[in-house]
């Protein structure tokens, strides 16, 4: 009698451990399912611009003020890669050289030389400004 008790009382033990450790497994998994899909990831600020505007725009890239004009005609010229851009502008602070563009729509009105930012057209050649990711 107590050799068959040695032989099933670890036997039942070693099952009862594997139930446990199975449904521990089971639980544990289904926690990280449920987090990893309740984890949606941020949209671009891109990908928000086109939301909020509710039309087809391409974005253009990252563009940079080159040069800008004070005098007479009051314009910048932005650079994206090889090709250039110019928009009239509208001086925001004389001291701190900032101005913002006029034909850029939602432009900030803090933008100096050497600004980046990222630039997108509709179908209808209008501009829109959005910021980078890094900024």
């Amino acid at each position: 009698m107590k050799s068959k008790l040695f032989l099933v009382l670890p036997i039942i033990f070693i099952c009862l451990s594997s139930i446990l450790i199975y449904q521990s497994r089971n639980r544990r998994n289904d926690y990280r399912s449920t987090i990893e899909s309740s984890s949606i990831p941020e949209p671009s600020a891109f990908e928000q611009l086109q939301k909020g505007k509710n039309k087809e725009i391409v974005d253009l890239g990252e563009a940079m003020i080159t040069f800008v004009h004070f005098e007479d005609v009051n314009q910048a010229i932005l650079s994206i890669g090889d090709e250039e851009i110019h928009f009239p502008l509208s001086v925001t602070n004389i001291d701190k050289n900032q101005f913002e563009l006029i034909g850029l729509a939602d432009s900030p009105s803090n933008l100096t030389i050497g600004s980046t930012f990222g630039l997108a057209q509709d179908t209808n050649q209008q501009h829109y400004y959005y910021p980078l990711e890094n900024e």
